[in-house]
């Protein structure tokens, strides 16, 4: 047998030499034998390439101590080739739904307009603020609701108005303005529910729509979840868990302390936990809507810092 186009940088042995190297596969063009050996080179194996005695058929020669393992590793490259059709969901089929700028408006100037109520009566913020006393205390079933639309001061507001377009206008790409808007304030008010549950007895008062924004990101990690969990006779783990994994970074990054204390921490925490139950059951529920990209959420954490 002669060489036949082997692969760049494998040997090139006179015919006589492939007594001593062990087949490891056969291919039907040479462009197929040409790239699988270069996964037998990317072992740091050396290979060879000849023709057999079938014409238009070529077969790939290696080491007959590593031809076990190189067919494992062939045969791992060739499983992993037919993932990417079915394990990477279309932006098309992730995306479905449009944006919801006036679902998204309505939000906006909901939060405008109790600011500017709020600037002109201060006592509107202690009548509607998320607090365990209040909730707990006194049964104001309101305030973990309420409390989603008053701030602290203007770049309080403003930051949440950002990070409310980025996160939830993804949300609304995935599963819908409407639902999603809605989902999205029903976590926030189940994170402030729950903050409020744990600190009791503790006097514990919080505002800002921030909890809801990482309600947003807690479903986009969810739908993501959602939409590897499907691939799982595929794919790691490692990777089945990358979405809920992102989406935990991004809320340490966004929502840890600040220097001044007055960051509602467990708000975040539980706002997004909220949200990742949430965006988990619609995406199993949904799965042709459920692959909301948490490559986009983190994108648009470079624009947005609660």
């Amino acid at each position: 047998m002669k060489p036949a186009g082997p692969v760049e940088g494998a040997d090139q042995e006179p015919e006589t030499e492939t007594a001593d190297l062990t087949e490891v596969g056969r291919y039907p063009t040479l462009d197929a034998a040409h790239e699988h050996g270069l996964v037998v080179l990317a072992m740091s194996q050396p290979c060879m390439i000849s023709d057999t005695e079938t014409p238009g058929q070529y077969a790939l020669h290696a080491e007959p101590a590593a031809a076990p393992e190189i067919v494992q590793e062939i045969q791992a490259y060739e499983n992993e080739r037919e993932l990417p059709r079915s394990a990477v969901v279309p932006e098309s089929e992730i995306f479905r739904h449009s944006a919801g700028w006036s679902v998204y408006g309505i939000w906006m100037l909901a939060l405008i307009a109790c600011f500017v109520l709020q600037t002109n009566d201060p006592s509107l913020v202690e009548r509607g603020a998320s607090s365990s006393t209040g909730l707990i205390g006194r049964g104001e079933w309101w305030r973990p609701f309420t409390g989603l639309f008053f701030h602290g001061d203007a770049p309080h507001l403003i930051g949440n108005l950002l990070s409310g377009l980025f996160f939830g206008t993804l949300v609304s790409r995935s599963i819908g303005p409407w639902r999603g808007w809605a989902l999205i304030l029903a976590c926030g008010t189940l994170g402030n529910t729950l903050t409020s549950a744990i600190t009791w007895p503790d006097s514990f008062t919080s505002i800002g729509a921030s909890t809801a924004v990482f309600g947003a990101l807690g479903i986009l990690a969810g739908l993501g979840f959602s939409a590897t969990l499907r691939q799982r006779v595929s794919l790691p783990w490692a990777r089945v868990a990358a979405p809920v994994l992102a989406g935990i970074i991004l809320l340490g990054w966004l929502g840890g302390g600040s220097e001044n204390g007055n960051t509602d921490v467990l708000g975040h925490v539980f706002g997004f936990a909220s949200g990742l139950c949430a965006g988990s059951v619609i995406g199993a529920l949904t799965p042709a809507t459920a692959g909301a990209s948490t490559a986009g959420s983190a994108k648009a954490a470079h624009d947005a810092r609660i």
